[in-house]
């Protein structure tokens, strides 16, 4: 038995004609011939400015959704800092309000090697980074809110009249929590 399981996958090397170019096996999977080279060539220019092209999208939305994968870190560090007024909540609420702010003034740096020079002037809507550059905003924006917030868990926005008249009174608390 074998014997007979070894003939069927013995090949003869010597009784192959060398004339013969026509191929009667097919490819193994993956294999890239001459000819396929070829007419890749032709239209693998297109193919792969297309693909630079959707590489340079997924990239910009990686970088505007980048700001709100920050959002839980800073939330727990201003929560960790506490809400009494000392130097260390306050200098980290600070870099919480100033960072999203030089982050806007900088983003047309930011999104400027993702950008596709057009000898046609588009609109912003009709931009295809228009998309990326709302979420990058709305995430910085969602930034400074959450400095807000702390800030007003501190006690350091004006919130109430006496805040920003000189005589009224401040309001006192009706009971105290220990």
């Amino acid at each position: 038995m074998s014997t007979t399981a070894t003939q069927n996958w013995k090949f003869d090397f010597a009784s192959v004609d060398a004339s013969n170019t026509k191929r009667t096996i097919a490819d193994p999977p993956g294999y890239v011939g001459q000819k396929d080279i070829a007419s890749k060539g032709q239209r693998g220019a297109k193919n792969t400015e297309m693909d630079n092209e959707l590489l340079k999208a997924k990239k910009a939305w990686d970088v505007a959704l980048a700001p709100g994968k920050q959002l839980p870190m800073q939330a727990f560090m201003l929560w960790m800092s506490g809400n009494s007024v000392q130097i260390f909540s306050v200098a980290i609420t600070a870099m919480l309000m100033f960072s999203p702010i030089k982050a806007l003034v900088s983003m047309s740096q930011v999104f400027e090697r993702y950008e596709t020079v057009s000898p046609v002037k588009v609109s912003f809507m009709e931009n295809r980074l228009a998309l990326p550059k709302l979420t990058f905003v709305a995430m910085q924006i969602l930034t400074i809110l959450l400095g807000m917030w702390k800030l007003n868990s501190m006690g350091l926005l004006p919130t109430s009249h006496s805040d920003w008249l000189a005589f009224l009174d401040p309001k006192t608390p009706i009971e105290y929590a220990a």
